[in-house]
């Protein structure tokens, strides 16, 4: 019980000089002089791990906005390396594939809002994705 107690607090410590803000959701940003690239979601950044990763997801570099406020944002799970977007042949809804997870896009404005690029939208077979555990939605 104590040493729960003192992992939660020390947890608790190290997000002391960040916050989670999730009015910031949607967000691509990175530090002035870092090539990092973080998506802001759930309140928290989260590290795009690649470039190909990237552009598996993401409309054009120029949706990047490079601000020193990011570093305030608490850092979260990165994105999956080789993370997609995915729908199947029968349903217009879209998910964002990452962390052994798929989560369901809202809506076109949340899907516009966080610069995904619709081309690049995989489908992918019924049966395949409803094995995928669902994590909560993306929504704006």
């Amino acid at each position: 019980m104590i040493r729960v107690l003192l992992i939660a607090l020390c947890a608790a410590a190290a997000h002391a000089d960040c916050s989670v803000d999730k009015t910031q959701d949607g967000q691509l940003v990175k530090l002035p002089g870092d090539a990092a690239v973080y998506l802001v979601l759930d309140g928290c950044r989260r590290h795009i791990p690649n470039p190909a990763t990237y552009n598996s997801l993401f409309k054009t570099w120029d949706c990047i906005q490079e601000t020193t406020l990011s570093g305030l944002i608490c850092t979260c799970d990165a994105v999956t390396n080789g993370a997609i977007l995915v729908k199947t042949a029968s349903s217009p809804a879209v998910y964002l594939l990452s962390n052994l997870k798929k989560r369901h896009i809202a809506n076109p404005a949340t899907f516009n809002a966080f610069c995904f690029d619709w081309p690049k939208i995989q489908t992918m077979n019924e049966l395949t994705l409803s094995f995928i555990p669902t994590g909560s939605a993306i929504k704006i």
